[in-house]
């Protein structure tokens, strides 16, 4: 399995993605940290909405600008898959 990280522009570490390459499956694995609340009240408050089932209806998002130093990063990882996939087709 290869990882690769990368970065937001912001340089938060909460803001960061990370997708790990499986050669066995031929799978990319993505994982994407969404923001947490940081003031307390406003963690309590969610954690009781959460103990009663609310879900938000929109879901959770976050965004990521990618560094442009990671851009030919992110396509070699992506080709890798492309190439892989072919290979098992043969």
């Amino acid at each position: 399995m290869k990882t690769d990280y990368f970065e937001c522009q912001c340089f938060s570490p909460e803001n960061r993605l990370v997708f790990t390459y499986d050669d066995e499956d031929n799978e990319i694995y993505a994982s994407i940290f969404l923001n947490q609340y940081h003031n307390f009240f406003q963690r309590v408050w969610v954690g009781i909405k959460y103990i009663f089932g609310y879900k938000c209806r929109y879901g959770h998002f976050d965004c990521f600008i990618l560094e442009s130093s990671d851009k030919e990063r992110l396509i070699n990882t992506i080709n890798q898959l492309k190439y892989d996939k072919k290979k098992d087709n043969r």
